[in-house]
């Protein structure tokens, strides 16, 4: 009797292997941030901060209106107008209406907009700037100050963000991935298609927008504005074209410049893919995006320590030639050289010091960029199984040189 229930025995105790690829897709979203640490990724987010840097640097000098106390007036009027409307006066004169009038999501969901004043310096700028050219009340000199400096990003991660998704899905699969020439090479190559997959978007929201404009000539009349109220009801619906564009241009323009790096595709299937994933999984793409930022805490974290322990122990080491006084009159120095006042009296050492620390802060700030790239190759990826059931191993590899 023994020995006949001894085979079922056995076969009870099989263990059977979990594919956690299969089980959790999104554990890519995990692999994905573990190749933002790559030295290559680093190096092209920082060339990509730099360049995004000097290209607002030069709008800042001759003076392009976008980010001036104006522009600035219109969207401290939404975050400090709650639900209030009314006019607002800002500092150059004039009254400016307060768009926060026209955010229904500011009176219903007051809590969302708190989020905003909590983000991020970077992600908040970038987020005031784009809201510029949407908003009613800005003016036409500061909407094509602010599209000028949206172009000049988009045109500078149109190469370096299609070479770090490049990068990151070849990685992602195992694939041999190119160096650092090679990736800036591949992003030089496929900017065009990136690029113009946001402008043609831009465009299709402008040409709709014309009735619109034809609509406020006549509003510009009593009779006209009495016309308007009546037909709102049908410009409102007509908006939610305008309004699916223009989010869909927001949040799918990391998945279009993904896109790009990963399919080695032009414009159109980059918009297309972008819009489909968005607007059939858009779930999806929000849990996948929790998930990223979830990963974003301990990922910058060990960022900030690498380079915290890095300008540390360099001074540490060197503390024990120099001693302690002297050490303590370089930290001091060192310190000064970070503030804009009395630069030019400290000794040339010093300045060359705080020159480096600095390029440290930045290379640390630019991390932030590589692993937004790096996410967001893993979630187009991901949107992609979810959508066409597209393996996530699969990648458009390179032709072959003839």
């Amino acid at each position: 009797m023994s020995q006949a229930e001894s085979p079922s025995h056995n076969h009870g105790r099989i263990v059977h292997e979990i594919q956690w690829s299969e089980a959790l897709p999104w554990w890519i979203l995990f692999r994905a941030a573990g190749t933002a640490f790559a030295p290559t990724v680093i190096l092209l987010a920082l060339l990509g901060s730099l360049a995004t840097w000097a290209g607002w640097s030069i709008a800042d000098s001759l003076k392009l209106a976008g980010a001036d106390a104006a522009a600035d007036a219109i969207l401290d009027a939404e975050l400090a107008g709650g639900g209030g409307g009314g006019l607002v006066i800002p500092a150059a004169g004039g009254a400016v209406a307060a768009d926060a009038a026209l955010a229904p999501s500011s009176r219903v969901f007051p809590a969302l907009h708190n989020i905003f004043e909590r983000l991020p310096a970077p992600v908040s700028d970038i987020v005031r700037l784009v809201g510029i050219p949407f908003r009613p009340s800005a003016t036409v000199a500061q909407m094509g100050g602010a599209l000028a400096r949206l172009g000049w990003f988009v045109l500078v991660w149109s190469i370096f963000g299609t070479a770090i998704t490049r990068q990151v899905s070849l990685k992602l699969i195992g694939e041999e991935v190119p160096g650092l020439l090679g990736a800036i090479l591949y992003g030089a190559r496929k900017w065009v298609a990136a690029f113009n997959s946001v402008a043609f978007v831009l465009l299709g929201i402008i040409a709709l927008s014309i009735p619109g404009a034809l609509l406020g000539l006549l509003m510009r009349t009593e009779w006209g504005l009495a016309v308007a109220g009546a037909v709102w009801p049908l410009v409102l619906a007509g908006a939610v074209v305008l309004a699916i564009l223009a989010v869909g241009l927001a949040a799918g323009w990391p998945l279009m410049v993904a896109a790009v790096g990963v399919e080695r595709g032009d414009s159109f299937q980059a918009i297309s893919t972008a819009f489909s994933y968005l607007y059939q999984r858009p779930l999806h793409y929000a849990f996948y995006s929790l998930v990223a930022l979830a990963v974003a805490i301990p990922s910058l974290a060990a960022a900030g320590v690498f380079a915290d322990a890095t300008s540390t122990l360099a001074l540490w080491a060197a503390s024990f030639g120099m001693g302690h006084d002297r050490t303590a009159a370089v930290l001091a120095g060192i310190n000064a050289a970070g503030t804009a006042t009395s630069v030019a009296d400290l000794p040339w050492g010093i300045r060359a010091l705080g020159f480096w620390t600095r390029g440290l802060e930045s290379l640390l700030g630019s991390f932030g960029w590589g692993y937004f790239w790096s996410i967001a190759t893993a979630a187009y990826l991901l949107l992609r199984h979810d959508v066409d059931g597209t393996e996530l191993d699969e990648v458009v590899l390179d032709e072959p040189a003839e």
